[in-house]
């Protein structure tokens, strides 16, 4: 009993040791990271992003997703990471990146280490091994160390992917630690919990589902047969257990999408220009991430894959041939017991790629995409190192393999520290893109902006240039060559481009927002105050828009009065004749702010709509002009053309 109790005592200071040494290297590796700044979407769910900014608000993220971005086409519900995003607010006392990122890294650390628990059990249950805990702590150390996953824990606002992550392998967790509770469910609440950090944390119910089938479902026929009772109430109670455990985590998970649906702004935008272009491309970005994992070269923050417009590309049929391979193979070594592990991980890379592979979104491909699907490739490499310990010879082999695994992973290490170093600052990061996606117009203006914000204007505008035939519908673009030919004495064409900007995005608020900080420079108080208030009517918590209207009406004084509500209406008209239709609804809610009963403006505001093709708030504004003056016989005329051309929008 005492030799027992030594072995145990050994097995478990062996763990801590194991565990101590995989924290060491996470610490080593992502030491560089820490002050790296904000990227990308951190700008609007972060930076500009009034409501993280005071802890009080918290219960409004849970009531109100307005409240995670200041943009309203990106405005999802994740009260979770608003939550978490505020805490750090506060710890940093302002926008220092060190508490966003250390909060980041406490939860992959704790992601990690649970995974190579996670892995532990598998073997165990497959086939045990003395080796098992270090092939575990290996496998779990590939993935803390895998330079592909650094794009995800140096992108802020990516917390959703680790906290949903986390959720994920915290549910198996408390499945394989508490046996005498899973008859509650309760190792379904850490996944369903955290589908309100991001929704493909909902996956848990179909990879669970495959988990039992594979490895549960064989232990429960065997625990039966050997039961003394009838063989019917074997049956009936095996037939309890199969609805139980496969179909409860569906339900709970399923009604937790439900909700986050539910919550979710219909101002909200998944953003794919073509969602059957985005459908014939992801057999292909499968295969990249496959091949990423094992050879993680040209890693790229923003990719230069563009959606494939036909299933004639050669690349299409590639991606479908190896999905076609892989698949079968998968459930074939899942069928087997000896390579079960193998087939189990290979089904959760392929399951897990699912929600971002049907649901199309902005970019066909994204690095964070995989940083649960990368979970299933880790699994299958420890099934396929545990089934070759056994050809190895024992004491020469195993010095041989032990090193070989260890170069290995200081050799993942030394890229993921280099790849941290590209996420330091906007211009390296951008630059990084310029270099390896040369064909991404919105890399191409990124490190534009970083050339402009250091006073490189020429530079800036080549960049710009470059950018403008690859993306040609992008009103971001189009703000930044206004900006920087405004910088450059270029006052005509920096217009025109805002302009351009407002007509490409008359529903995005910086198209309001950085004209009306142009108009404010050029001493256009008036047009510019009118512009920023429909920039938040918009986003009400966009704070640079806030900040520029309290420059504004601090400057107002210095301006001469008001014009009346008949002059802002006839400037409407104005720009109305012109096709300037953006310009001619700020013009109207001008009169309105004068004068809120003016049905004339009311009718000019649902006409411009109309223009642009917005017919639902068109009906609005001449429903409202109707109301003022029901006998308003050209309102009545607008309001049926917009009823008209509405409803084949919405079927």
């Amino acid at each position: 009993m005492s030799e027992a109790k030594a072995n145990v005592s050994r097995e478990k200071a062996r763990a801590v040791l194991g565990g101590a040494l995989l924290l060491a290297a996470l610490l080593a590796v992502y030491a560089n990271h820490f002050h790296n700044s904000f990227h990308f979407d951190d700008a609007h769910t972060i930076v500009n992003n009034a409501a993280i900014r005071e802890l009080r608000n918290i219960p409004a993220f849970f009531r109100d997703a307005t409240t995670f971005s200041a943009l309203p086409s990106n405005q999802s519900y994740r009260p979770l990471v608003s939550t978490l995003l505020a805490i750090d607010y506060r710890l940093a006392h302002g926008l220092h990146p060190f508490w966003f990122h250390l909060s980041i890294f406490a939860l992959f650390v704790a992601l990690v280490l649970l995974l190579a628990f996670f892995v532990h059990h598998l073997l165990e249950n497959g086939m045990p091994l003395s080796c098992n805990r270090w092939i575990a702590l290996a496998a779990a150390a590939c993935y803390g160390l895998h330079p592909a996953n650094a794009d995800t824990i140096n992108y802020i606002i990516a917390s959703a992917d680790v906290i949903a992550a986390l959720g994920v392998i915290a549910s198996f967790a408390v499945y394989f630690a508490f046996p005498r509770l899973r008859g509650y469910y309760l190792y379904v609440l850490p996944a369903a919990i955290t589908i309100l950090a991001k929704p493909p944390a909902a996956i848990f119910a179909v990879l669970f589902a495959i988990y039992w089938l594979l490895f549960e479902q064989h232990k429960t026929r065997l625990t039966s047969l050997r039961s003394p009772r009838r063989p019917t109430a074997w049956q009936a109670e095996t037939r309890l257990q199969h609805i139980g455990q496969i179909i409860v985590p569906f339900v709970i998970c399923g009604a937790m999408l439900l909700f986050v649906q539910h919550m979710t702004p219909r101002t909200w935008v998944a953003g794919a220009a073509n969602a059957r272009s985005y459908l014939i491309t992801q057999p292909y970005v499968t295969l990249l991430y496959f091949k990423t994992f094992f050879w993680p070269t040209g890693l790229s923050a923003d990719y230069d894959l563009n959606p494939f417009t036909t299933t004639n590309d050669a690349r299409f049929w590639v991606g479908i041939v190896f999905v076609a391979l892989v698949i079968p193979a998968a459930i074939a070594a899942a069928n087997c017991k000896r390579t079960r592990m193998i087939g189990f991980g290979l089904l959760w890379f392929l399951i897990a790629l699912l929600p971002t592979s049907l649901f199309p979104l902005a970019e066909v491909m994204n690095d964070h995409r995989t940083f649960l699907p990368y979970i299933g490739l880790v699994i299958a490499i420890a099934g396929a190192a545990a089934l070759l310990v056994g050809l190895l010879d024992r004491q020469q082999s195993w010095t041989k393999a032990t090193s070989a695994v260890v170069l290995f992973l200081c050799a993942s290490g030394y890229a993921t520290f280099q790849r941290n170093s590209v996420w330091k600052t906007e211009e390296t990061l951008w630059h990084d893109v310029a270099i390896k996606s040369p064909g991404n117009g919105r890399g191409l203006m990124n490190y534009g902006n970083t050339l402009m914000a250091k006073g490189d204007y020429a530079g800036a505008l080549d960049y710009f240039h470059r950018a403008e035939p690859l993306t040609p519908q992008y009103s971001v673009l189009m703000i930044n060559l206004a900006i920087a030919e405004d910088a450059t004495k270029q006052s005509v064409q920096a217009e025109q481009h805002f302009k351009e900007a407002l007509r490409l995005a008359p529903s995005s608020p910086d198209s309001y927002t950085y004209y009306a900080r142009y108009l404010l420079s050029h001493s256009r108080v008036e047009e510019a105050r009118a512009f920023l208030q429909s920039a938040l009517e918009l986003s009400p918590a966009d704070l640079t828009a806030r900040d520029l209207l309290a420059r504004a009406d601090a400057e107002a004084p210095n301006q001469p009065a008001p014009q009346t509500p008949e002059y802002y209406l006839d400037l409407s008209l104005q720009f109305y004749g012109e096709e300037r239709y953006v310009e001619s609804i700020v013009a109207s809610r001008r009169a309105l702010d004068l004068r809120p009963g003016y049905a004339e403006a009311w009718n000019n505001i649902c006409a411009a709509n109309n223009k642009l093709g917005r017919y639902d708030e068109a009906a609005v504004a001449c429903e409202q002009a109707l109301r003022l003056k029901p006998d308003f016989e050209l309102a009545r005329n607008n309001l049926q053309y917009a009823r008209q051309n509405a409803q084949p929008s919405h079927r």
